[in-house]
């Protein structure tokens, strides 16, 4: 089969998935003890106080109302609380289409996460997930063909209820040097790649400079921000994290370390003798194995974000970021700002470009709109008064590396206590079928 006719293959088996259930990162079929769940599939994973300072410390977060138990049982919320992103561990929030054993040729990124939360995730939560493809679609840029995969992610609580939707665009890159199947051969690693960039070095002015911006910003915690005192144009503490290393990479992925499944059904392994069992039964299989270039050794994991001799299988001249990891740590930039108080309702992340491995990155957010919100997540006709009404403030959110690279751009709801009405009411209220919000919406600052 020639190249095209693999991409034009692909493209008609994945748009047959379209509105049905996603075969991917569901959980292992004999997990132990379950909580029975109303909808979806119950996620092996329970939000207990160490995962969720695990997770938290994960994305740089050291909030307290994240990470220290007094605390967080002192604050309003009467509990310890997690990030919402933290959901992303209950069910990955993209779908990567058709498969076959020996895979297609494209190169697969993630090109943006939407979040739209109802209620906060408490210690001891636990969850159930449904994820539908819902989007598919080609366009052309760089002079290549690229496919875009739109997800809808559902996860409810144990009682039935709607905690959170995410939205997630995968983007598949068709590469020819791949030929047929999702893994080129080793003789045409570093043919094509899709960056031209080296490690970053810095001077000591720069380590200076930057090591000054590193430390927490300033944090509102229990003091009450606001909605009737916020102003458009507001600038919100901007968040610095250190140079990307292979140690961020591996502690944020050993979180959902046999929470999700392989082909079988089985826990899916990643590491030592396990890996390499699974290696060697699916040899060829785009998930399961790749040819080290160094070592010849033909059943080492597929790791191209974390082993720099491995990232060319996915046209990256450097280890690189899970993208999904960095669609998560902006909200530490709107909870630092908003307080105790307030609650990110909705967040949006459009991916632009990898952090490298050795890549500092900085976030800024700024206030585009304040408007209030009724309980439908739509504008309030009235005042906010009386009614399942909130103060609402939309953020204009942007990612910088050290050398002002854009790495992505997005935006934000953040609900904010009133004088009128105190902390907003949580959870919101909605309607329990919730229609799909598709990419041109949700990509738009007007969502928010």
């Amino acid at each position: 089969m020639a190249f095209d006719e693999a991409i034009d293959e692909y493209l008609v088996r994945t748009r047959e998935l379209i509105g049905t259930e996603s075969p991917e990162d569901r959980p292992p079929t004999d997990p132990g003890p379950r909580l029975p769940a109303e909808r979806g599939l119950p996620s092996v994973l329970i939000f207990d106080e160490e995962t969720i300072r695990r997770y938290s410390h994960s994305i740089g977060e050291s909030n307290p109302l994240y990470t220290h138990t007094d605390y967080g049982r002192q604050s309003l919320h009467g509990s310890l609380l997690a990030p919402g992103p933290i959901l992303v561990h209950v069910r990955y929030p993209a779908d990567h289409g058709a498969t076959r054993r020996h895979g297609y040729p494209v190169a697969n990124f993630i090109a943006g996460v939407a979040w739209e939360f109802f209620d906060v995730i408490r210690s001891g939560s636990r969850f159930s997930s449904s994820k539908i493809l819902r989007e598919v679609f080609e366009k052309r840029g760089a002079g290549r063909r690229l496919i875009f995969l739109v997800s809808e992610v559902s996860y409810w609580n144990l009682a039935g209820e709607l905690t959170a939707k995410a939205y997630g665009s995968l983007i598949q890159v068709p590469m020819p040097v791949m030929g047929e199947g999702r893994v080129m051969p080793v003789e045409r690693l570093g043919d094509v790649l899709l960056y031209d960039q080296d490690v970053a070095t810095y001077s000591d002015t720069e380590t200076a400079e930057i090591g000054a911006d590193i430390p927490d910003p300033p944090r509102r915690g229990s003091t009450i921000r606001w909605w009737d005192e916020v102003e458009p144009g507001e600038k919100l503490p901007p968040i610095v994290q250190p140079p990307y290393s292979m140690a961020d990479e591996i502690t944020y992925q050993s979180l959902h370390q046999g929470t999700t499944a392989d082909s079988e059904g089985r826990p899916l392994p990643r590491a030592l003798l396990p890996a390499f069992r699974l290696g060697r039964a699916g040899h060829g299989h785009p998930d399961h194995a790749r040819t080290h270039p160094v070592t010849g050794w033909p059943f080492t994991p597929g790791d191209e974000h974390e082993d720099p001799y491995l990232a060319p299988y996915r046209a990256q001249p450097l280890p690189f970021d899970f993208g999904i990891q960095r669609a998560q740590t902006p909200v530490r930039l709107l909870t630092n700002w908003a307080g105790d108080g307030g609650f990110v309702h909705k967040m949006y992340t459009a991916m632009r470009r990898p952090v490298f491995y050795g890549d500092v990155q900085r976030y800024e957010g700024e206030v585009v709109r304040r408007y209030e919100l009724s309980g439908e997540g739509t504008p309030a006709a009235g005042g906010v008064g009386g009614g399942a009404t909130y103060g609402a403030a939309t953020i204009a959110i942007r990612g910088t590396n050290q050398r002002g690279d854009v790495h992505c751009e997005g935006h934000a709801t953040v609900l904010l206590p009133t004088k009128k009405k105190g902390t907003p009411r949580l959870p919101m209220p909605h309607r329990g079928d919730l229609p799909h919000v598709p990419l041109k919406a949700h990509s738009s600052i007007g969502w928010c």
